[in-house]
């Protein structure tokens, strides 16, 4: 019997699936540029935080194929830990050989900054930046849980980070990093066949639904199939991978709308999250405890 965990509704304040190739990006403008499979697979300081020494939990790299072409770019996810709760995650893509030449030296960086709060992890700064032929663009989403707003500030040349867009923030809301973590951790419940999560994406510019169904383990891996629902689409886009016993990643695989199908796999010599986040190991602790 299939169980679906809802976690939030892609509504947005004040406005109004079966597996094949998605269509990444035609009906919106792509949030996650040309390698939407590693990220959902997949250090910058909030102002008042401060600075400390932090620890790298997990770092994974992959090689990129499009179409028939391999290795064409490289793609890294790493998770770090900031000390007291707080956590860094990014993916970093850059293009190699004949693509570089052709996307203007194309990079691409997302990161997450989270915080340990009621048994997840919640996003507190989401950014994308991408740098092509000496430009540099930027997109900082942030989430302002006290006063209840979720605010897009981006980058203007001369004035530097403006914001553009806000919205109310009343429910539990992610974006793909933040999302793939707590899914993998189980902290959004366990990872078992025929389960289905939809997760609240951040709505901009439409609202937005992650949704993530895990199938049968495999010889290969446990597959799962991720799609992007947004309001206005005429159909899902849709990434699937494999994962290992740990719910590390191994393969991911999609077709970008425009570009053709695009292959990222997990590259020998990596770091993967093994022992968990320092937080739930105390909490277990401290449950098993006698009058805790």
């Amino acid at each position: 019997m299939r169980k679906t965990v809802k976690l939030g509704q892609a509504k947005r304040p004040g406005k109004g699936a079966s597996p094949g190739a998605g269509r990444w990006g035609q009906d919106r403008p792509p949030r996650w540029g040309w390698l939407p499979a590693l990220i959902l697979l997949t250090l910058w300081t909030i102002p008042g935080w401060a600075t400390g020494p932090d620890t790298l939990l997990e770092d994974l790299h992959y090689r990129v194929d499009v179409l028939v072409w391999r290795d064409v770019a490289r793609a890294r996810l790493t998770l770090k830990s900031l000390g007291t709760g707080r956590y860094l995650a990014e993916i970093s893509v850059s293009a190699l050989g004949m693509l570089k030449t052709l996307s203007g030296e194309r990079q691409e960086s997302y990161q997450t900054e989270m915080v340990w709060r009621d048994g997840r992890l919640m996003p507190v700064v989401y950014r994308e930046e991408s740098r092509r032929r000496g430009k540099r663009r930027l997109k900082e989403y942030r989430f302002d849980y006290a006063r209840g707003k979720l605010e897009l500030w981006q980058l203007q040349e001369g004035k530097g980070l403006v914001r553009k867009w806000q919205t109310a923030l009343t429910e539990p809301t992610y974006d793909p990093l933040s999302a793939c973590y707590n899914c993998r951790l189980g902290f959004l419940g366990p990872m078992r066949a025929g389960q289905v999560f939809k997760i609240r994406g951040i709505p901009y510019p439409k609202p937005e639904v992650m949704e993530v169904r895990v199938g049968q383990e495999t010889s290969q891996g446990r597959q799962i199939m991720i799609s992007m629902v947004h309001q206005g689409s005429k159909g899902p886009n849709l990434v699937f991978a494999l994962l290992d016993g740990q719910l590390v990643p191994q393969r991911a695989w999609t077709t970008v709308w425009g570009f053709g199908k695009v292959s990222g796999e997990l590259l020998p010599g990596g770091k993967g999250l093994e022992a968990g986040l320092p937080e739930v190991a105390a909490a277990r602790e401290a449950t098993a405890t006698p009058g805790s």
